[in-house]
This record gives C-alpha cells, sequence and structure tokens, in this order.
C-alpha cells in the first residue's frame, strides 16, 4: 500500500504467521470555498458541489467473489481501445468470498487489474491463484515490488505509472526512489499482459504518476515529495510531455516556478496541503481541480478538493467536499488515494473513487473483505435531488354573466325548432 510520506506497508502474506495489512492517510481541514490562496481564488467554485455514494459502482466490485482478485487498494482506471474498463491496483488479496463479505485468502499480489465490460470485470495477476505474484514484476532480485499510480492508453499499450517499494522490519515499506511506466500490450481479446518498464528520473523523494492529467496537448505528471526518513509530505512537483510521448523520457519538461525546463532536478515543489492523487479540468468551469488525501495519519475522514487555474498551480486550500461513513463492523478503519475516473464521469457528474482498510490486521477482512474494497463518490454542480417548484397558478378568468344567458336562450330555440319540425310531420301523417 503506498502511502503519503513514501511509506508502504508491508505487503508479505504469511499464512503460517500474522498478516498486517494497514495504511496510513490523513486529516481534513473543511475550509470554505474561496478561502484560498494566490490567484487559485479565481477559479475555485462559488459553492462546493453535492455528493453522494454511488451504491452501483461500490457493488460491481462488492460482487466479485473470486476465485481471484476479492480486495485491493489504489483503484486508478482508464478505458482500452475495445471499450473494455480496467482498473488497476497496488497491493491485492487472491482468494474467495461469499456475499456477506466473509472471505479465505490464497494469496497475495503486490499489484493486479480488473478487466472488462462493466459490470463483468476480470482478475489479471501473474502466478496462479494458489501462488499469485505481481502483474507487473520486480526483477531487481532484492524482493522489492512496483506499487501503481494513474494508467491511460497510448499508442494501443497501456501504460502504469510505478514507484519501487523495498520491505522493512514491521508492518511498512520504504520508497527506493525508482520510478517508471510499466507497458503492458493489449491483446485483441484476452487481458493485459506486462511488457517492459520504461525507468523515469527521480530523486529519493518523489513518487511521480500518483495524479495526471491530459489537456492542450499535453500529458501533465504529478509527483508527491516527501521526507523518507520522517514521512513528512513537502508538496508536489509537476512535469508535462506532449500527448503521445509519455515514453520519451527526453521529451519530458518541468515546471522550475517559471518555465517548463528539461532536467527533473530543475522541478520545484508546489505547496499543495495534501497529496494529489487525481486531477481533471474542471467541470464547465476555467480551471482545475485535484482529489487528495489529507496529510495526517490516521485522521482521514473526508474527500477533499483543491483549485487552480493552471496544470502548474498555485492551489487552494483543500475543502472538504464529502464525509467519509464508518464501515460498520470494521474497526481500526482508514481511508486513502482518492482519484478521478474521467472515462465513466459524464459532463455533469464526476466519480470519485477512495479505498478503505483497516489497521487491526487480517483477521476483520477475512470476518468483511468488503473493508479492503473501493467506495465510489459521484459528484455534481448542483443538488442530486431538486424538488420542482410548480409554476404559480393562474387564476382563471371570470365568465361573463351574458354567456349563460344566452346559451339557456339557444336551447329553447333548438327546443321550439324540434316540437315545431314533429307538429308537422304529425299532421302530414293525418292528411294521408
Amino acid at each position: 500500500m503506498r502511502l503519503p510520506g513514501r511509506i508502504a506497508l508491508s505487503a508479505s502474506l504469511v499464512f503460517v504467521g500474522l498478516l498486517d495489512i494497514c495504511g496510513v492517510a490523513g486529516a481534513s481541514s473543511a475550509s470554505r470555498f474561496h478561502q484560498s490562496s494566490g490567484e487559485a481564488t479565481d477559479c475555485t467554485p462559488v459553492s462546493a458541489p453535492a455528493a453522494r455514494a454511488d451504491s452501483a459502482l461500490d457493488g460491481v466490485f462488492s460482487d466479485q467473489l473470486g476465485p481471484g482478485w476479492v480486495g485491493g487498494d489504489a483503484t486508478y482506471s482508464t478505458e482500452l481501445p475495445n471499450g473494455r474498463e480496467v482498473f488497476v491496483f497496488s497491493d491485492t488479496l487472491i482468494g474467495t468470498a461469499e456475499p456477506d463479505g466473509t472471505a479465505t485468502f490464497s494469496g497475495f499480489a503486490h499489484n493486479s487489474e480488473l478487466v472488462g465490460w462493466l459490470p463483468r470485470l476480470r482478475a489479471d495477476y501473474g502466478g496462479t491463484f494458489a501462488e499469485p505474484q505481481p502483474l507487473i514484476p520486480d526483477s531487481d532480485g532484492n524482493g522489492d515490488q512496483w506499487q501503481v499510480g494513474a494508467t491511460y492508453v497510448e499508442h494501443g499499450e497501456q501504460l502504469v505509472f510505478v514507484n519501487e517499494f523495498s520491505p522493512q522490519a514491521g508492518p511498512f515499506e520504504l520508497f527506493t526512489g525508482r520510478v517508471g511506466i510499466a507497458v503492458l500490450r493489449l491483446p485483441r481479446y484476452g487481458a493485459p499482459m506486462f511488457s517492459s518498464i520504461v525507468p523515469l528520473a527521480s530523486d529519493p523523494l518523489t513518487q511521480w504518476g500518483n495524479a495526471v492529467l491530459q489537456d492542450n496537448g499535453y500529458t501533465y505528471v504529478y509527483g508527491s515529495v516527501s521526507d523518507t526518513s520522517t514521512g513528512a509530505f513537502s508538496g508536489m512537483k509537476v512535469a508535462r510531455v506532449p500527448r503521445g510521448a509519455s515514453l520519451l523520457t527526453g521529451e519530458w519538461r518541468y515546471w522550475n516556478g517559471a518555465s517548463w525546463v528539461a532536467g527533473e532536478e530543475s522541478a520545484v515543489t508546489i505547496p499543495t496541503v495534501n497529496e494529489f492523487t487525481g486531477v481533471v479540468t474542471q467541470d464547465g468551469e476555467t480551471g482545475y481541480e485535484a482529489v487528495s488525501i489529507p496529510a495526517v495519519v490516521l485522521a482521514d475522514t473526508t474527500v477533499d478538493l483543491s483549485y487552480s487555474c493552471s496544470p502548474e498551480g498555485p492551489w487552494s486550500a483543500p475543502v472538504s467536499v464529502y464525509s467519509i461513513p464508518q464501515i460498520q463492523g470494521l474497526s481500526g478503519q482508514i481511508a486513502y488515494i482518492p482519484t478521478f475516473h474521467s472515462e465513466l464521469s459524464r459532463p455533469d457528474v464526476s466519480v470519485i473513487s477512495y479505498n478503505v482498510d483497516t489497521t487491526d490486521g487480517l483477521s476483520p477482512l477475512q470476518e468483511d473483505i468488503h473493508g479492503y474494497q473501493p467506495r465510489f463518490v459521484l459528484l455534481r454542480s448542483r443538488p442530486w435531488s431538486v424538488v420542482p417548484v410548480p409554476p404559480a397558478e393562474t387564476p382563471e378568468a371570470p365568465v361573463p354573466l351574458v354567456l349563460p344567458a344566452l346559451a339557456a336562450i339557444l336551447m329553447v330555440v333548438v327546443y321550439a325548432m324540434r316540437r315545431r319540425r314533429l307538429h308537422r310531420q304529425a299532421a302530414r301523417h293525418n292528411v294521408r
């Protein structure tokens, strides 16, 4: 599990012992809209979007009963060229589950995918069900593993940003400073297949690809900066590359605070308060919005948004837009890595996911695997339930009194004419 502060959870699944699956996310400061810094204020909406849980998408993952994927985190996604949807995960539990959430695990994979046409998704990981392995393997021979970031398709291949973590004593893993883009081939039929890793320039403090934005002919790639020893989050760096050229590392340019220049070492750290794990253009607005986890450990109760008029910032202070509910029966609950799913969104509704887990080890997840499955939120710029206001009743125009009188006279005339006609007919009959 990737965490703010460059620490990830140990993902060794040892069935003769105890597996701790735990993580870190942050607390939120619920600031009001338009309480922001710098130029970002101009692009901050006047009011917060309306948010609600998406039970339909939640159900897609709670219905994953195996054998195969039954739980995982990160939950970045993209649409494949043939219209299928793919979700990419970091630490993944492989096993079987019952509809009530009780689960049995056969193994653990450090990364995996679910792919298919919604709601029918198929697990994609390495190894076998009995001995699962990561879909994206790490071949350095040191036991290090790749944790995933944002994903998208370029030139008919699926690209997945990956950051490497090393096992450490205790439940946490440590970021090694190695970063890359995993390239997955997309066969006409079947699941994506790992092909290679393209290394990216980085430094010991920056994980690249936690958020990606595609806009105006560029792919913007965000990297989170944290102190390895203390875990303190510092801010975000941003790079950009012409769309379609992500694997051409010589084409990458980095924001140095004034312009886009070559060299990762030139990138400046942009203050953002929280770690961004998703960035999109604002719906119907000028500017951009970023979704984040709060930066304080184990106080993660909200999904936050920040706003900017440009991809490189400055960014507004994070604003709470959704309160994360407590999962019944899941003690030690944590929530982390919210991100956008643009391919599932509509012009008026944004789709966001976040991940949940527990700090209390494996046992709670065996009792209810739903505690390690992604949750989805819908954001809308106007309220979800708008009761239509009935139009004001228009009083009926008064009927002139003369009309009933005319109608009565007309009825008398018609009656008289009818009686006269009957009398004439009877007279003719008597004559005959």
